[in-house]
C-alpha cells in the first residue's frame, strides 16, 4: 500500500568517500543525497567518511539534497519557514489507549487499541519549547575506539534537555540503529542488552537475509494499494514470520524529542540519524512512503526525511530495571521504561487491513518486532497488520485512517455491501457493549456473554484480537467456580496472547496463575461472591 510501501520515486544516500575536495551543486544528481566534506578540513584519520559525518564539526560539512545545500544547522536552504517553523500542538499525538484495569488482578486487560494504533503521526504532533544547537556533552558516547557509538555533530535543546542523533553501526549483524535522545539516556540504554556490544565485538557489515528460499514472501503490486507484501508458501497459524532482514528499527525518537522538539529541529537530527545508518538501512529508511500533511508543499531533503518518519512510526517502549530507570530519569515500576517513536524499515512495508491475518508487538529485549501470522495464509495472499484499533465501526477507522495516512481502507470489511456493513457495525457495537459488562465486576454479567464476545470476535474475523475475549471468558467460568472451562479459556488466552503480545504482559502472568491454581487466583467465585 502506498503509505507504507516503496516510493515511485527512489531517493538514495550517497556519501562522499574523500574527506577533501570541492563540489558545487550542479554537480549532484537530483534526486540524490550528499554529504561532502570540503577543503580546508581536519578530522581523524581512522574515522570513515559516515563516521567523520558523525563526530567531525558541522561547520566543516555540506549537505546537498537535489541540488539544494542544507544549510551548516541542519536546515534546508529551500525550506519554507511557514512549515518548518510551526510548534504544532503536541496534545495532537495519536492517543495511545490503555486497556481496561482489573481490580486485585495484574491484568493490562486486553483492550488493545494502545497496540493496534502504534503508527504515529508524526507531522501534526511535533512541536514544543524553544530549541538550540549545543555542543554535545562530553561524558556521552563519541568517537572513542572503545563505543561503538557515534554521535552527531548537531544537538537540539528542549528545556534542560539536550537532544543528539547516537548510531551503532555494528547493531543487529551490522544493519546499525540510531537513537534521538539525550546523552543521559544513551549512557543507560548503551549498557544494557542488546545495545550493550563492544566495539571490539560490532559488526559494522550489513547482514540481510539474502538466501530467499528462507523468506516467506516477496514484494508484489497490490490493486488499488502500490507495493505490498504477498506470501511465497504456506504460513500456519501461530507461526513467526521468517523477514527478509532483521526487524530491527533504523532510527527511534525519544517520545520528549517527538513532543518537545520543533519540526524543524527534529527533522535535522533524523537527517543526522539517517545518513550515520549503513548504507543498505539508509536505502531501505528512504525508500519508504512519506505522506504529506494538508497544505504541506515542501519537497526538500528535510522534509521528506520526516515524512518518512512521521508515516511509517511505531511507538515502542524500551523496558528498565529499577536502576537504570532512575538514572533515565523515568518513574521505576514493573513497567518502567522509555517511550520512543520508531521506523522499522521492513514491518513498514505491510499493508493495513481491518482484519488482518497477522499481528506483531515490540520486543523490549532484542529493540525487534515479531510478526506472526494469526490465521493459515496460502500463498500468493497479501500480508496485512491492522494500523488502527479494528473494533470500531467502519466509518471510525475510516476517518483515522484518512486523517492520519490519506487514504479509504478497501479490505473487505470496509466495502462490503450495504447490509452487510450494516451488520459488522451492529456486532462491533455489541462487542463494545459486551465488554463493558464483562469489566464491570459489580453487575451481573455471566459466562455465557463472555462466550457470545468470543463467538463476535470470530464473526468479524478478529483473530488478532480474540486473546481478549479468551481472557475475559476465563475470568468468568473461574468467577462463578467452573475450574475446567476457567483453564480452557486461560490456555487459549496464552495460546495467542504470547505471540501478539509477548511474555511479559500483566495479563499472561494471570492467565497463568489461574492454571496454576485457579482456587488460589483473584477471581475464583467472585461473581458469586455475597
Amino acid at each position: 500500500m502506498r503509505q507504507r510501501g516503496w516510493l515511485a520515486s527512489t531517493a538514495v544516500l550517497v556519501l562522499a568517500t574523500t574527506s577533501v575536495g570541492g563540489t558545487n551543486a550542479s554537480e549532484h544528481t537530483p534526486g540524490t543525497w550528499r554529504y561532502q566534506l570540503p577543503s580546508p578540513f581536519t578530522c581523524p584519520a581512522v574515522l570513515s567518511s559516515v563516521e567523520k559525518l558523525a563526530v567531525c564539526p558541522l561547520a566543516s560539512t555540506e549537505i546537498w539534497y537535489e541540488g539544494n545545500r542544507l544549510d551548516n544547522d541542519g536546515s534546508s536552504t529551500s525550506a519554507s519557514p511557514s512549515v518548518y517553523g510551526e510548534r504544532a500542538d503536541s496534545s495532537q499525538t495519536q492517543p495511545q489507549a490503555s486497556g481496561t484495569q482489573l481490580p486485585s488482578a495484574p491484568a493490562d486487560a486486553t483492550n488493545d487499541a494502545a497496540e493496534t494504533e502504534q503508527a504515529t503521526k508524526a507531522s501534526s504532533s511535533v512541536g514544543g519549547n524553544a530549541n538550540e544547537v549545543t555542543q554535545p556533552a562530553a561524558s556521552s558516547p563519541s568517537s572513542s575506539s572503545s563505543s561503538p557509538w557515534s554521535r552527531s555533530p548537531i544537538c537540539r535543546r528542549v528545556g534542560r534537555d539536550e537532544f543528539c542523533a547516537f548510531t551503532h553501526r555494528g547493531f543487529a549483524a551490522g544493519e546499525g540503529i540510531a537513537l534521538i535522545t539525550t546523552p543521559a539516556r544513551i549512557l543507560v540504554l548503551g549498557s544494557q542488552p542488546p545495545l550493550d556490544i563492544p566495539a571490539s565485538q560490532s559488526d559494522s557489515s550489513p547482514s540481510s537475509n539474502t538466501d530467499t528460499d528462507g523468506v516467506d514472501y516477496t514484494d508484489a503490486l497490490i490493486t488499488g494499494k502500490g507495493v505490498g507484501l504477498v506470501a511465497v508458501r504456506p504460513i500456519r497459524a501461530g507461526r513467526r514470520l521468517a523477514m527478509r532482514t532483521a526487524s530491527t528499527p533504523a532510527v527511534m525518537v525519544d517520545d520528549r524529542a517527538f513532543t518537545g522538539l520543533r519540526r524543524d529541529d527534529l527533522a535535522a537530527l533524523l537527517a543526522q540519524a539517517i545518513v550515520a545508518l549503513p548504507e543498505p538501512h539508509q536505502a531501505r529508511f528512504l525508500n519508504l512512503s512519506a505522506t504529506a500533511s494538508d497544505g504541506d508543499k515542501d519537497d526538500s531533503g528535510l522534509a521528506r526525511v520526516f515524512r518518512i518518519f512521521a508515516t511509517n512510526a511505531f511507538k515502542t517502549t524500551v523496558k528498565l530495571g529499577a536502576d537504570a530507570a532512575v538514572a533515565a530519569g523515568v518513574p521505576s515500576g514493573p513497567e518502567a521504561g522509555i517511550d520512543f517513536h520508531s521506523t522499522f524499515t521492513e514491518v513498514s512495508r505491510l499493508n493495513h487491513e481491518c482484519s488482518p491475518n497477522l499481528g506483531y508487538y515490540f520486543d523490549s529485549v532484542t529493540l525487534s518486532h515479531k510478526v506472526y501470522a494469526v490465521r493459515d495464509i496460502l500463498p500468493g495472499e497479501e500480508l496485512t497488520i491492522s494500523y488502527v484499533d479494528v473494533i470500531q465501526p467502519r466509518s471510525v477507522r475510516n476517518e483515522r485512517l484518512h486523517t492520519t495516512w490519506s487514504f479509504t481502507c478497501s479490505c473487505p470489511r470496509c466495502t462490503a455491501e450495504a447490509h452487510v456493513v450494516a451488520e459488522s457495525d451492529d456486532r462491533v457495537a455489541h462487542m463494545l457493549q459486551l465488554r463493558r459488562e464483562l469489566d464491570d465486576y459489580s453487575a451481573s454479567a455471566t459466562p455465557e456473554k463472555a462466550e457470545l464476545l468470543v463467538t463476535l470476535y470470530e464473526l468479524e474475523g478478529l483473530e488478532v484480537r480474540i486473546y481478549e475475549a479468551y481472557y475475559r471468558a476465563a475470568l468468568e467460568w473461574n468467577g462463578v467456580g467452573d475450574a475446567t472451562r476457567a483453564m480452557k479459556y486461560a490456555r487459549l488466552c496464552l495460546d495467542k496472547g504470547l505471540s501478539l503480545r509477548g511474555p511479559d504482559r500483566p495479563f499472561i502472568d494471570s492467565m497463568r496463575g489461574l492454571i496454576s491454581s485457579p482456587t488460589e487466583h483473584w477471581s475464583w467465585r467472585f461473581r458469586v461472591k455475597k
